[in-house]
């Protein structure tokens, strides 16, 4: 805005081209202000090639694409305020992704940057951005942003994309970028959302499939909700809403494909690791069981541990484990205390053999323990004994000494077994 002042003109004159500032945009929306400046197209050219030899190759400025505000505090209503824009010049507060190598060649589709902007508007997206930002966002900010990297083999890329599409294709100028999504019959005027409640709809859609992208739990959603207070709570509500009429029908489908197996000799169930259901108190019994399995897991052919999930297959959910605890732990707190209690009772040495993470799955976290077979035996601490543990069909079973000793010697017997990863 200072050392290329001398191309901007105040006044529009014949094949000039609008100069876009950050203060044009908004969230899917690319003329949110007017144009303040306007550019010689082949002198702006010039400033952007530098030194470069013009050989007409393709420039970034000839094609849309996707920027945001330089200028935004974490105070604002929102933090992140992005959009796509059209073939024309802008200035350094609108951050844009680069769009052509110096070949000239695109290297991204507008697939891709629908999506990212859908991502970028998000609450979640911005609730994770505003904790790293004070008065400006540039890309040392957006790159440390956790995107997940999303295909067209992904059921639930289109659906963001062409929602994204819609509330961005609001004029002519984005007819190509309408057909690229939805076909060469396509115009932004036969498929772009102007209405308000149309765009709110789609917007609170966007959030609701996004949250569910990040594995977050309704809880954890309605928590990011609250530090947006300057935004309308009736804009919360829905976000919130859609979040929940998706929740039956986004399950991870390895999950959910383990879960509708049941029980088999790799797979375990547990309600609960900490409380007792029958008596509605905790019970440090529960933990044992917990133990017995991970260790026969150790011994055996490794498995996958379900906590939160009742035997025959009803997600539960870890509310009645996280009641247990004086503080709600959430995932970090629960994790940790799981891990101290398997490795403080079988060994630390089993560490790398054991996985753990968190799922949302209709609304309620699930925990899942990952188990690989280990390359010696494991034992479950009991005061001052030791037991060993194998599975057998769908169930775990102590061995006895003299069982333990055979077992051992014939699973062991060459020394360390290769490892078998089943994660």
């Amino acid at each position: 805005m200072t050392n290329d002042s001398h191309l901007f003109y105040p006044e529009y004159k014949n094949e000039m081209m609008q100069l876009y500032e950050g203060k044009m945009i908004h969230q899917f929306n690319h003329y949110f202000g007017k144009a303040r400046y306007w550019v010689i197209e082949k002198d702006a050219r010039k400033a952007v090639l530098g030194r470069r030899e013009d050989k007409g190759e393709r420039l970034d400025y000839q094609d849309y694409r996707l920027g945001f505000r330089k200028i935004a505090r974490n105070t604002d209503e929102r933090t992140m305020i992005s959009t796509i824009i059209s073939s024309n010049f802008h200035a350094e507060n609108f951050q844009s992704v680069k769009m052509y190598n110096e070949s000239g060649n695109r290297i991204l589709s507008y697939h891709i940057l629908c999506y990212l902007c859908a991502l970028w508007n998000s609450f979640v997206v911005d609730y994770l951005l505003r904790m790293r930002v004070s008065a400006n966002i540039n890309f040392f900010y957006v790159y440390q942003l956790p995107i997940p990297c999303l295909t067209e083999a992904d059921d639930v890329f289109f659906p963001i994309v062409e929602r994204a599409a819609k509330l961005i294709c609001t004029s002519p100028e984005f007819d190509d970028l309408a057909r690229e999504i939805f076909g060469p019959e396509a115009t932004a005027a036969s498929i772009g959302a102007t209405d308000p409640l149309e765009r709110a709809q789609y917007r609170a859609q966007l959030d609701g499939i996004i949250a569910h992208l990040y594995g977050l739990t309704e809880e954890e959603f309605a928590y990011i909700l609250t530090t947006f207070p300057i935004v309308k709570q009736d804009v919360k509500d829905a976000a919130l809403a859609e979040y929940r009429a998706l929740m039956p029908l986004v399950p991870d489908p390895e999950l959910w494909n383990l879960i509708q197996n049941s029980e088999t000799l790799n797979v375990e169930f547990k309600a609960t690791v900490r409380y007792n259901l029958k008596t509605q108190l905790p019970d440090k019994t529960m933990e044992r069981m917990v133990l017995k399995t991970v260790a026969a897991f150790l011994n055996s052919e490794g498995g996958t541990l379900l906590i939160g999930v009742a035997d025959d297959g009803k997600i539960l959910g870890l509310a009645s484990d996280y009641s247990t605890f004086g503080k709600r732990p959430g995932k970090d707190g629960y994790e940790n205390w799981l891990t101290s209690l398997l490795l403080d009772n079988i060994g630390k040495i089993f560490s790398p053999y054991i996985g753990i993470r968190f799922y949302a799955f209709a609304g309620k976290e699930i925990c899942r323990v990952d188990v690989i077979t280990a390359r010696q035996p494991a034992y479950v601490k009991d005061g001052n004994q030791e037991t060993f543990y194998i599975r057998t069909n769908n169930s775990t079973r102590p061995l006895t000494p003299r069982e333990t000793g055979t077992y051992c010697l014939e699973k062991w017997k060459n020394g360390a077994n290769e490892i078998k990863d089943t994660r």
